[in-house]
């Protein structure tokens, strides 16, 4: 009986350990919703989302040419901050932005930029006395600065997808002179990009309501990698078919969006107030260089 006993809980452990086709039915069905969000996101009535489109991705490429020409930390970090004040002003949750920013770019550049800060690599007076690790101050601040400039130019460019409805980001582009085979192409990429995640999602959850047991490794492995292949496939195919159908009701390689209204007081007084920082910092950053 003690034996029986014992046994039971790691059994029902095993039963009750999420499967394979579960994980990934559910972290699919996650990124849906997050696209899904981010259109409700970008209806909202905040500051970045009543700035023009265009005057948008002016601001973010100023911002961006701007983060990659300074050389202080502390004039970077004034642009972190204020992509967590536009972040703010436009209905979006400070801290969720900043994990989202430091947990994607900002984990793979400290990675990238930690050797950087050894003596190995960059010489100097040291920092913290680690042996042959040792962390120097040129190579800190180096690489302090290379996680800051990353970080900063992320957080400004994510602001702007979570705050633009795809639409609007596409009539932008095409709009600013962005070759029509590349706006066509981002805006069917989209599309069926969010479509092949619903299919990949729905077959997961079909096997697994189909499934009795979990299966083991090597089985759920061979599932995956065969529907991996199915997926390919359709998309390949799906690609055709949506081409053909563009063909046959008249496309010609031309991109044709709604028109949109011309900028208005407040996209250029914006435009300029982004003109007037950046300069403000470049000015500030060549001043605490001397």
């Amino acid at each position: 009986m003690t034996g029986e006993h014992d046994i039971a809980p790691a059994r029902q452990a095993r039963i009750r350990r999420p499967s394979l086709a579960h994980r990934t039915a559910w972290g699919i069905g996650r990124n849906i919703a997050e696209v899904l969000a981010n259109e409700e996101l970008a209806a909202r009535q905040g500051f970045l989302q009543r700035i023009e489109p265009r005057v948008r991705l002016l601001a973010v490429l100023l911002f961006a040419v701007t983060a990659s020409l300074l050389h202080s930390p502390w004039s970077l970090a004034a642009m972190l901050a204020l992509a967590a004040t536009l972040a703010a002003a436009s209905q979006v949750r400070v801290r969720s932005f900043m994990r989202k920013v430091w947990g994607s770019a900002g984990i793979f550049v400290i990675l990238l930029a930690a050797p950087a800060a050894t003596r190995l690599v960059t010489p100097g007076r040291v920092l913290v006395s680690l042996g042959a690790l040792s962390l120097t101050v040129p190579g800190v601040l180096g690489a302090v600065t290379l996680v800051l400039r990353v970080v900063a130019a992320a957080g400004i460019a994510l602001l702007i997808v979570w705050t633009m409805r795809w639409n609007d980001l596409l009539s932008a582009l095409s709009q600013l002179r962005l070759p029509d085979v590349i706006v066509a192409t981002l805006a069917m990429a989209q599309k069926q990009i969010v479509s092949l995640m619903r299919t990949v999602e729905q077959i997961h959850l079909a096997r697994e309501s189909r499934t009795l047991s979990a299966g083991t490794t090597a089985e759920n492995r061979d599932w995956v990698i065969g529907r991996m292949a199915f997926v390919v496939h359709k998309s390949v195919r799906t690609a055709d078919e949506v081409y053909d159908a563009m063909l046959a009701r008249g496309f010609d390689g031309t991109m044709r969006l709604l028109p949109r209204d011309r900028g208005r007081a407040r996209d250029w007084f914006y435009l300029l107030a982004a003109l007037t920082f950046c300069a403000a910092m470049m000015a500030l950053d060549r001043g605490a260089l001397r």
